[in-house]
């Protein structure tokens, strides 16, 4: 099912642990931001990581209660592989999301909508 310019399939947990699209589980304001966001950037954008299971969050080594794990966050990047085009994604998401986490890698951008302003960089 499409919300704006995503599939909810782009928001499933990983470890293929059942993630239905609602508020219980991804939270519509995430969802918003994030169209938001890809609509200023005028060009499509990848969930690499969206909701996660507890289990896959531990997996991966996630930080335990992980805003991905409360529907809260999302890892984005550009759909081209050409990662001089994250930079500016990066500047969007932290101009866009002022009362929010943004934090930024080498290969995507964390955004999450947990209601406080937070920026941490995780660059090489």
């Amino acid at each position: 099912m499409k919300i704006g310019f995503f599939d909810t399939k782009e928001f499933e947990s990983k470890d293929g642990k059942q993630s239905p699209f609602d508020d219980t589980v991804v939270k519509r304001e995430l969802i918003v931001k994030l169209n938001a966001i890809r609509s200023r950037y005028g060009k499509p954008i990848v969930v690499t990581s969206g909701y996660r299971s507890p289990e896959h969050n531990a997996t991966v080594g996630g930080v335990k209660n992980s805003y991905h794990t409360l529907g809260l966050a999302a890892d984005i990047r550009p759909l081209s592989k050409n990662m001089a085009d994250l930079p500016e994604l990066q500047r969007i998401c932290d101009e866009m999301n002022p009362n929010g986490g943004v934090g930024f890698y080498n290969t995507f951008v964390h955004v999450d909508v947990r209601g406080e302003h937070a920026r941490w960089d995780e660059r090489g």
